[in-house]
């Protein structure tokens, strides 16, 4: 302060005098020109006169020199206001000396009046347009933090709360750049006085604006977010937020890929640290995947997986990834079979299970970009996802462009393998460790991945040969399926390393000589694929076979292959040779796959007929007779097949159909072998000489059916049993010639084949007689089936009798074009001669056998070319002998049998048939265009009467089908009472899923009166079935309604003569069947649901949501209306049972929809569709009431046959007949106790939705109860049965209850929620029975609301749920 007798103004200060000062500035006095209030506003007018490099310089230097204090208030407040005018008019520079500057001003703040602050606040905000790319132009901000919190704690203003809140919404209003964004991000956290709502706006304006950011910038912003968060700051809001910029908005950024995947991958090491300070941001971001909002993205995949790295959230991490991908897997699988699901939704599953698996993969693509820390996260996840279980099948998938959680985790560890070397060596011992100790199961996936591996890379793998030897070393130890799949995949590595192949043929060695017979199995098959690969590395061009050629073309080897040698067929003759002294189910192996190189390489045909040669001598005498008696043994007592001769002739006789017609053609290299070498010559002519041997003996077999010598004669019935199995075989292998030869043969050779074959037949049903009249009566069920039924077997075997029962395991003998060939012959006979339907019968057999083995083969073995071909050629043969029975006339007792039989095996086979084509939709065409071109050509002509409506838009093909196929066959078939062929004919239409059908099968059952139960539940089951929604729900509540009145009468339905006496048990259960799945659908959807209406409580935008709750209620109001005709019928103890379950699963259902309406805290309550207010309407008039009704007449029903008990005991002690009256007293009990529990469980359920639309209710202002008839004031009686002794209860056993309605019924909505909603805690925790005193609604019984996945009620609370009794009062 200046002093009194200083009366002379203090000389004045230059700007340059106050810098010098400054810097020389000690503990002395300040000048007193800095002191004199006149000289304020020469200081502050230096400001704008000094060049704008000096400025900043200048007015630091004056505040150093300026202590803070109040009465330099005024100079401090027009030093910053000239300031900040400047700044932000850009004269001075943004730069450290600015920045200091600002620092100086913030130690004065303090003491500036609280009105100048707020001046000064909207001053700095003022500013924010100019701030735009450089960071310093953001340093006025430091100031406002500090001002705003000075004038909030400010008591010389009215509502200052009120003040800072608006420069705070000025500061949300404005447009931020990406500069002001970074900077308000990094000073927020000193904002400590403004709201949450304030702090959510400012979060949710932060991630709209983040696109401005620049990349450089991203990933520290992203840390202060993270800080933030950690402290509390809106943790969900900003965890939300960087998944969704990231995932989603990040590909608005115009930059390099690999610069943003680099930018991304800074980020996730960002989330990753502070996951690990604060492991609560990583459950926020698990429960944001788990929340189903949207779909997963790669940034969200790729957070989770660098989050797995953390071991206390690795298991957590990980479940959540995999639950999501199987979630969107399930979603679209379920959509798929619900035919009531809107199409545009459908296809919305299939996008999201889609764009999972890209996020999936983009992720892993991604990840040598800055991410490498998630690679040991990736080999996890994909191997998580090779042992799923797939939700789909490979043809359910198809053409949908879904690869499937298997096929995912394969593409997930190839990339991986392709790209990251240091996982390789993870990946193959992570392979080697699961593959050695998991289920056969689960193992299969990883060993087809470890065979993708090596098929794609081949060099690579060659550096891990070690760790497969080491996986080899224990072949003899696995289950022989995954044995003999792990030497499969790995084959195609042995034409780059010798080295392994010779390991593989030493384990296969030693295995040879195991005592397991499984592992001798598997040994057997590795041998021969070990040379069929040998094979078929060295030639490059397709096998003989699949050519059709008819020369043998000559092997080429690979390009470069790195290893030549020798055949490798001539080298493993000796163990090959010890294969044909192990029992029969490896000499089957061999023989098969034998034939299976012949395919590979034709010219190997020689060498394989000098292997065989010997070993089939042994069974083959010169006049041409088989030795089959020796083919069967006695072993410890029990009679076994040793070797299997039909395997052998078969084997044989397809490498001779094989052949073309010049021998010399496949003339081969013959070998030493048996003990003698050969020269050249002699082996050129013996490789020949075994040819033609096999020939001339084959030839002289086909004899066999023209003798009966050929027929086995031993003395044991046993052993003659065995030896008819072999030679019924055998037929089946001259047949199989037989029809090859059939189709090129001339007229007169035709009839001489034609007698072949029927002498061939005959030969074979008398040994199928022989077998099964002379089975002994000592064997076993199981033996038995094996006789008389082909299909009854047991693939798995322990010895060597296994083998007689394992005929499932066989490959067929007749390949599809033979038996093609023998159905026209036997087709043409029967046609002129009925008595040849034993032909018919046995081809019809075969081809059963044949369709059902399809499915069982995998498609890249070479013998299902061979053997199956083209599968369905079958299938307009079939149709032509459907027709042929149904033209001719069943006038006798005998032909009526024979066109039954010849009926029930065609339509088995033709159902068969559409089975294994009805994977995909395709398929199913296919079948219809088979079926319909074959009814154009030979249907029989019948009048199309359309009393059935068929829409206009449904496809000719379809109407077709039902006019000329499924209607008059299924007229025939009634008038003939073929019942059982009526049910298979339904289960074929019913695969077509055609809406033409359905429309046929509602008119079948209007117009027929069907007395047969199975019959009218089948065309029922079709009817609903192919009833496209929601007309199936409609035709079932018609049903309903006509069963409701014809129950328990001999009248039947005016509308749907279908329904009478005899068959409305079984309509019922249809009905049944029908409500059950819609629930089951319901019961999914409801959960999507909730989805939906956390997104619409999110984001306020309801709109999105409502196709799908809109269709939701529509069904459900569909099964309150079919529902409710049921519970006016008089129905049996068990249908009203299961009405009671479904009853209970629906009101389940309900509560958990009415919860999920209930808005959560702090939004805002979106009001109930009308649809849903509709919902519980109906529910509440048309089902609630009477279901309470309907459970007392149950109840009543239940009390009259009580004393009906007690005579029935009175007349047990005067009669003595204990069983019977015994059972009948036992059915009561149990009847009883399946009561208590439905009957409790439903009331739970009803009171539970109840309570929830009383909570929703009072949430929208709505009574959405003013239609229901709840008991507010429940009496609860117990009554003791005395008419069931005490000894029949056993010491657990559940009072019986007695329910009456009371008549005393208030609306819910005005009483107290408390005594409503909520018991007593006491009151619940006692064991004794409500009384009339302390009784209160069921719904109490929990003081929280029940979890949508609780579906189990407390016994506790059971017991103590009873019914209303107007007695008690």
């Amino acid at each position: 302060m200046t002093t009194a007798n200083h009366r002379d103004p203090p000389p004045s200060l230059s700007p340059d005098d106050i810098i010098r000062l400054a810097q020389y500035h000690t503990t002395a006095p300040l000048h007193p020109f800095l002191l004199s209030p006149s000289s304020h506003e020469t200081l502050v007018s230096h400001l704008h006169t000094l060049p704008p490099a000096a400025v900043s310089q200048y007015a630091s230097s004056l505040l150093s020199l300026l202590s803070p204090s109040p009465s330099l208030s005024t100079l401090t407040t027009s030093l910053i206001n000239s300031y900040i005018t400047l700044f932000n008019s850009a004269k001075i520079p943004h730069d450290r000396h600015s920045s200091k500057t600002i620092q100086l001003f913030s130690a004065h703040l303090d003491n500036i009046p609280v009105a100048e602050l707020q001046s000064i606040s909207d001053s700095i905000v003022s500013g924010f347009p100019q701030i735009n790319s450089d960071p310093d132009e953001a340093q006025l901000l430091d100031l406002l933090p500090k001002c705003l919190h000075i004038i909030s704690n400010s008591i010389e203003i009215d509502k200052p709360r009120d003040s800072v809140n608006a420069v705070f919404d000025r500061i949300l209003d404005w447009q931020w750049s990406g500069v002001l964004l970074v900077k308000l991000v990094s000073i927020i956290r000193e904002f400590q006085f403004i709201d949450k709502t304030r702090v959510r706006q400012f979060v949710e304006k932060v991630f709209d604006e983040m696109h401005c950011v620049e990349l450089q910038d991203l990933p520290s912003l992203v840390y202060q977010l993270l800080v933030l968060a950690s402290k509390g700051f809106n943790k969900r809001e900003v965890v939300e937020g960087i998944v969704m910029f990231f995932g989603r908005k990040m590909c608005m950024k115009k930059a390099s890929v690999n610069i943003i995947r680099e930018v991304e991958g800074t980020v996730l090491l960002h989330v990753n640290f502070a996951v690990k300070q604060d492991p609560s941001l990583g459950q926020e971001v698990m429960g944001l995947v788990r929340s189903d909002i949207w779909v997963i993205d790669h940034f969200s995949v790729g957070l989770l997986l660098s989050i797995a790295r953390i071991r206390r959230c690795s298991e957590s991490a990980m479940g959540t990834l995999k639950t999501a991908l199987t979630t969107a897997y399930k979603d679209y699988n379920f959509s798929r079979h619900c035919k009531w699901l809107p199409d545009g939704l459908k296809k919305e599953y299939l996008q999201n299970a889609i764009l999972s698996e890209t996020a999936v993969l983009r992720a892993v693509n991604e990840s040598n970009y800055g991410r490498e820390h998630i690679v040991p996260s990736i080999v996890q996840l994909g191997f998580v996802l090779l042992e799923s279980v797939e939700e789909m099948s490979h043809q359910e998938l198809g053409n949908t462009g879904l690869m499937g959680s298997q096929e995912l985790g394969i593409q997930m560890l190839k990339s991986l393998f392709e790209v990251h070397d240091m996982a390789r060596n993870e990946i193959i011992e992570q392979c080697k460790f699961r593959i050695l100790s998991l289920k056969p199961e689960q193992s299969s996936s990883i060993i087809r991945f470890l065979g993708n591996l090596v098929k794609n890379y081949p060099h690579p793998m060659l550096e891990y040969i070690s760790h497969l030897k080491e996986l080899l070393d224990y072949f003899g130890f696995m289950q022989s399926k995954v044995a003999s799949n792990l030497i499969n995949v790995l084959l195609p590595l042995i034409k780059f390393s010798h080295n392994l192949q010779d390991y593989i043929i030493l384990v296969v060695r030693k295995a040879m000589f195991r005592q397991e017979d499984q592992v001798r199995l598997a040994a057997a098959g590795a041998i021969i694929n070990l040379v069929i690969a040998d094979k078929q590395s060295k030639q490059s061009k397709p096998s003989f076979y699949q050519e059709s050629s008819s020369q043998a073309s000559s092997s080429q080897v690979h390009e470069a292959p790195p290893i030549t040698g020798s055949d490798l067929f001539k080298e493993l003759s000796g163990l090959l040779q010890r294969c044909l002294y192990q029992q029969a189910k490896v000499k089957e192996i061999i023989y098969r796959g034998l034939l299976k190189l012949v395919l590979v390489d034709p010219l190997t045909a020689g060498a394989v007929f000098d292997f065989l040669l010997p070993h089939f001598l042994k069974f083959y005498k010169e006049d041409g007779q088989l030795g089959i008696i020796q083919c069967v043994k006695t072993d410890r007592g029990k009679i076994c097949i040793v070797e299997p001769l039909d395997d052998l002739l078969s084997c044989i006789s397809w490498i001779l159909l094989l052949q073309p017609q010049t021998k010399s053609d496949v003339r081969s290299n013959s070998w030493a072998s048996f003990g003698f070498s050969l020269t050249q010559e002699t082996e050129q002519a013996q490789g020949t000489h075994s040819g033609e041997s096999f020939s001339t003996a084959f030839s002289a077999i086909r004899l066999l059916g023209q003798t009966k010598d050929a027929s086995p004669t031993g003395q044991q019935v046993e052993r003659y049993k065995y030896s008819g199995w072999i030679l019924s075989g055998v037929i089946k292998v001259i047949l199989n010639t037989v029809a090859t030869e059939l189709e090129k043969a001339s007229d007169d050779k035709k009839i001489e084949m034609e007698k072949e074959f029927v002498d061939l037949v005959d030969l074979y049903i008398s040994l199928e007689k022989n077998t099964t009249n002379h089975a002994p009566s000592t064997q076993n069920d199981g033996t038995r089936k094996g006789i008389t039924q082909s299909t009854a077997v047991d693939p798995t075997y322990k010895n060597e009798t296994d083998n007689a029962k394992s005929n499932k395991a066989k490959a067929p003998v007749l390949a599809t074009s033979s038996l093609y060939q023998l159905f026209q012959t036997s087709f043409e006979l029967y046609k002129h001669d009925e008595s040849k339907s034993k032909l018919l019968n046995f081809v019809l057999n075969a081809i059963l056998c044949q369709i059902k083995s399809f499915a069982d083969v995998a498609n890249d073995d070479p013998l299902k070319g061979l053997i199956y071909g083209d599968i369905k050629v079958l299938g307009p043969p079939l149709l032509k002998l459907i027709w042929l029975l149904m033209k001719k006339d069943a006038k006798g007792k005998k032909d009526n049998g024979d066109i039954k039989g010849l009926f029930l095996l065609a339509l088995m086979c033709l159902k068969e048939l559409v089975i294994v084509n009805s994977y995909s939709l395709e398929e199913i065409r296919e079948i219809e265009e088979m079926l319909s071109d074959s009814v154009r050509e030979d249907a029989v002509d019948s009048e199309c009467d359309h009393d059935y409506e068929v829409n206009e838009t449904d496809n000719e093909r379809e109407k077709i089908l039902v006019s000329k196929f499924v209607k008059p066959l299924f007229s025939k078939l009634i008038h003939a009472k073929f019942f059982h062929e009526v049910e298979i004919l339904c289960d074929i239409a019913k695969m077509m899923r055609s809406n033409v059908l359905g429309s046929w099968a509602i008119h079948m059952c209007k117009s027929n009166s069907i007395a047969n139960p199975k019959i009218a539940k089948s065309i029922v089951t079709l009817a609903l079935s192919c009833t496209q929604a929601p007309n199936d729900l409609v035709v079932a509540k018609e049903m309903a309604t006509e069963l409701a009145k014809t129950m328990g009468s001999t009248e039947k339905s005016e509308i749907y003569a279908i329904i009478n006496h005899s068959t409305e048990t079984a309509i019922a259960t249809s009905l049944f069947q029908l409500v059950e799945s819609v629930i089951a659908d319901i019961d999914r959807f409801s959960m999507k649901l909730k989805t939906c209406l956390s997104g619409a409580y999110k984001d306020g935008n309801h709109n999105l949501y409502i196709t799908l709750e809109e269709t939701l209620y529509q069904r459900a109001e569909a099964v309150v209306e079919l529902l409710s005709s049921f519970v006016v019928m008089n129905l049996k103890d068990s249908q009203a049972e299961h009405l009671l379950r479904l009853a209970a699963k629906f009101y389940k259902n309900l509560a958990r929809i009415s919860k999920f309406h209930i808005a959560p805290k702090n939004c805002k309550q979106i009001l109930p569709s009308l649809k849903c207010q509709k919902l519980v309407e109906v529910t509440c008039k048309r089902l609630t009431a009477p279901l309470y009704t309907f459970v007392e007449s149950m109840q009543q029903n239940r009390k009259e046959s009580i004393p009906n008990q007690k005579e029935s005991r009175q007349n047990e002690k005067e009669s003595r007949q204990n069983q019977k009256e015994s059972r009948a007293r036992k059915g009561m009990i149990n009847k009883i106790k399946r009561e208590n529990r439905c009957i409790p469980d439903l009331i739970f359920q009803i009171e539970d939705y109840e309570k929830y639309l009383i909570l929703l209710s009072k949430a929208t202002k709505i009574n959405l109860l003013r239609h229901a008839k709840r008991s507010t004031a429940r009496d609860f009686r117990i009554i003791q049965p005395q008419n069931i002794p005490q000894q029949e209860n056993g010491p657990n056993e559940e009072p019986l209850l007695d329910p009456q309605d009371n008549t005393h019924q208030e609306d819910a909505l005005n009483e107290d929620p408390q005594n409503d909603l909520v018991q007593d805690s006491d009151d619940a925790e006692e064991d004794t029975l409500l009384s009339p005193e302390t009784g209160s609604p069921l719904a109490a019984q929990d003081s929280e609301p029940c979890s949508e996945d609780d579906n189990i009620i407390p016994n506790s609370k059971r017991s103590r749920i009873v019914y209303d009794s107007d007695d008690e009062a």
